[in-house]
């Protein structure tokens, strides 16, 4: 019998699955939100998780990721249940983290063969179709130690936690091989390189907009800067720009030699205002997206010398948590509506666990309506964090962007302008 976290909005569904798994002798804790549900995996810390995707509040991407960088549940092995079926929804769960994926509706039959494969495979597997396991990337990170069983019977996780995650040394890219006496990644502490991660978690808060303002303000100073679109879901920089890059960092996903320092420069084009050289993401969402290793080697790459790196970050998969990890400032942009202000918490949570100081870590309130929902003074009281700029709404944006002009060059004197040079001032200090 094994302890069975259970975490789906829809009730009947709900009682549906869990009755199952009662059936098959399991002990199954339940919740219907994806807070309450992080809640209980750190305090049961249970044998498995089963998420939903589509949960109001935290998505069930967004509870896999933060099961697997919370130390304490960092082991659990997770199935994905959702009604969701596409190739693409599937991929997305496994690089989320989760070691299996099934859809909805779901029979007895195939939730009890999954249920057992991945118990008996552990964290350090995924299950595929036909309950064929494969080893997790070690893009993912190996998972601690476990002492839990099944049955009597030692688990992966036991026998060799750090040994079964990590492919053959044969299959797998030199950089992405083990190498003697060097910790894994997500518990390495990492020098922070000349980057400035510019975040937003959540849809409409303008992070795009700021991240090429404040670059093309920095570089406008006569600094050496590289902006790079690390979107895994079509990056708008090139639009704000009016750039159409012949290519992107997509390009490096399927090399079987880490890239040498001409390789990646090569995937840069020159903006010809400002001279800044800008690296944008594939045109199209790939089916995957950089590894933990290769997005370090890319950072390490593009900051040698005296550049600055300006990265903007709309999602938090591994590798761009990676890359927030590396950053000497983190920008976190939030908007002035409830949601936005919710997903600003629970991001400065995430931030915390990962071992992100505070102090590099700057808050701004950008305005992208006319009308304001929330007043920074309450936006500061709920974070318990000062808030290092608040961006004015500026109706121009809309025509800034439809130009590929961004405000900062264009609108020297505008209240929007001032707030970006606040920001540089701020990242800069």
């Amino acid at each position: 019998m094994a302890q069975i976290l259970l975490v789906d909005d829809d009730l009947n569904l709900l009682q549906m699955v869990r009755l199952m798994l009662q059936r098959l002798g399991h002990d199954v804790v339940t919740s219907r939100e994806g807070e309450e549900g992080l809640r209980l995996a750190a305090e049961i810390q249970p044998d498995l998780a089963i998420i939903d995707i589509m949960m109001p509040g935290l998505s069930g991407y967004d509870v896999v990721n933060r099961l697997r960088f919370d130390p304490k549940t960092a082991h659990v092995p997770i199935i994905i249940l959702t009604a969701r079926s596409q190739p693409m929804d599937k991929h997305k769960a496994l690089r989320a983290g989760a070691n299996a994926f099934i859809s909805k509706p779901v029979t007895a039959q195939e939730l009890a063969d999954r249920v057992e494969a991945v118990l008996e495979a552990g964290v350090g597997f995924r299950i595929n179709t036909g309950l064929l396991a494969e080893p997790v990337s070690a893009d993912l990170g190996p998972p601690p130690p476990s002492t839990g069983t099944l049955e009597g019977k030692p688990t992966l996780r036991e026998t060799a936690p750090f040994g079964p995650t990590e492919p053959p040394n044969a299959t797998r890219p030199p950089w992405e091989r083990p190498q003697p006496g060097v910790t894994p990644a997500l518990d390495r502490v990492l020098e922070p390189l000349p980057l400035i991660a510019v975040v937003g978690l959540r849809g409409g808060t303008g992070s795009t907009t700021v991240a090429v303002n404040l670059a093309c303000w920095l570089a406008a100073q006569k600094r050496a800067i590289t902006l790079v679109d690390l979107s895994t879901s079509s990056g708008h920089v090139p639009l704000h720009l009016h750039l159409t890059p012949p290519k992107h960092w997509g390009s490096l996903l399927h090399h079987v030699e880490p890239p040498d320092e001409r390789t990646v420069k090569a995937l840069l084009i020159r903006h010809a205002e400002t001279g800044m050289a800008v690296l944008a993401a594939p045109p199209m969402p790939p089916v995957e997206t950089l590894g933990v290793p290769i997005v370090e080697h890319l950072l390490r790459t593009l900051s040698a010398g005296s550049g600055t790196i300006v990265l903007d970050v709309p999602q938090l998969d591994l590798a761009s948590a990676h890359a927030l990890r590396l950053a000497r400032v983190i920008v976190l942009v939030l908007s002035d509506d409830p949601a936005s202000i919710q997903t600003g918490i629970q991001s400065l949570m995430v931030f915390e666990q990962m071992g992100i100081p505070a102090s590099r870590i700057k808050l701004v309130l950008n305005h992208v309506r006319r009308t304001r929902d929330i007043p920074a003074e309450t936006v500061q009281k709920v974070l318990k964090r000062t808030l290092a700029v608040e961006v004015p709404f500026e109706p121009e944006q809309i025509n800034a962007i439809r130009r590929g002009a961004p405000l900062v060059s264009t609108a020297a004197g505008s209240d929007f302008t001032r707030a970006i040079q606040q920001l540089a001032r701020h990242v800069e200090g």
